[in-house]
């Protein structure tokens, strides 16, 4: 098993805490379903990933 790239890593803690973050957001507010749940982590982790590709 070879280590994973510096990038890929850094990638990969900055989603988990955007993750962290809206989960705690929903604390105060569920989303209206699941579907609405994993779309906005998908989105998010995809503005996450874009922003560091800039």
């Amino acid at each position: 098993m070879t280590p994973l790239d510096d990038d890929l890593v850094q990638h990969a803690k900055v989603v988990a805490h955007t993750v962290r973050d809206t989960l705690s957001e929903w604390c105060a507010c569920l989303p209206v379903s699941d579907e609405a749940a994993v779309e906005e982590l998908f989105a998010y982790a995809a503005l996450d990933v874009a922003a560091r590709q800039q």
